[in-house]
């Protein structure tokens, strides 16, 4: 998931609550509080890219690190 999608789906003020959580339960708390609702995988999702945000490391997927080096081979 990325940054602007949880953004126009849950709106900054809940994503800026999004950054203070440390699992995938206190996602689901905080999108439930705001009114939304959130499948398991979103909020697994969600935590990833809090994290990544936060400056927490994970290791990247082809996908994200070919996002990175702009498809490098």
């Amino acid at each position: 998931m990325k940054l602007d999608t949880v953004i126009k789906l849950y709106g900054r003020n809940v994503m800026e609550q999004l950054r203070l959580c440390h699992n995938e339960n206190e996602v689901m708390q905080v999108v439930s509080n705001a009114g939304y609702s959130a499948t398991p995988n979103e909020a697994k999702e969600i935590l990833a890219l809090m994290t990544l945000l936060t400056g927490g490391l994970r290791e990247l997927t082809l996908e994200e690190l070919s996002q990175v080096t702009g498809g490098a081979a």
